[in-house]
């Protein structure tokens, strides 16, 4: 596999340039790997040119799972989270394979890098009280980290479904500590 450009594929946060990087090292000679990475890219971005990021609205659907309460009559919310796995392809057989498992890992890695970049740049996001005082960076970070306890960790307890979001897990734990070395103590696993 040649780490270069796939390193500079996981790096980019532009969906277009991402697009790009793919399409120009998958033309000549397309490997298994490759195959499944356009998978997952159709199944993040759609078909077309990039839309809204189906992966990001997946982690937002994760939060709203666990901050809608623990009663789940007739395990509506439970169906859903199955649901929210198999879009993310946590739960594909191609994922038995390391190297499958790999990719898809280091793809979910690069959706909670997204969603960190999105969220610490939002003013909404950072600031106090309605609009007024900005939160300091620690607090942004702590903030950060709440919403990726709940998304990745809090969700999958709840609804006993650890071992079906465990690749997710790993994504999330993998991103906070590039984004923010020795402040894994933040996150509630």
């Amino acid at each position: 596999m040649d780490k270069t450009w796939t390193d500079e594929f996981y790096r980019e946060m532009d969906a277009d340039k991402r697009l790009v990087l793919l399409k120009e090292n998958i033309e000549s000679n397309p490997t298994e790997e490759d195959a499944f990475r356009k998978k997952l890219w159709i199944a993040r971005y759609g078909r077309k040119k990039p839309k809204k990021d189906a992966y990001v609205g997946c982690l937002m659907e994760l939060k709203y799972l666990a901050e809608g309460g623990t009663l789940d009559i007739g395990g509506k919310k439970k169906r859903q989270a199955a649901r929210i796995a198999a879009d993310m392809y946590l739960n594909s057989p191609e994922v038995q394979e390391d190297r499958y498992r790999e990719i898809l890992q280091e793809e979910l890695k690069h959706v909670f890098l997204k969603f960190m970049e999105v969220s610490s740049q939002g003013r909404g996001f950072t600031s106090l009280v309605f609009g007024m005082g900005q939160l300091s960076d620690e607090g942004v970070i702590k903030k950060i980290a709440e919403q990726i306890s709940t998304i990745a960790f809090q969700t999958p307890h709840m609804f006993h479904m650890d071992r079906e979001f465990y690749i997710l897990q790993r994504a999330a734990l993998s991103a906070f500590r590039e984004e923010y070395p020795n402040r894994e103590h933040f996150l509630k696993k």
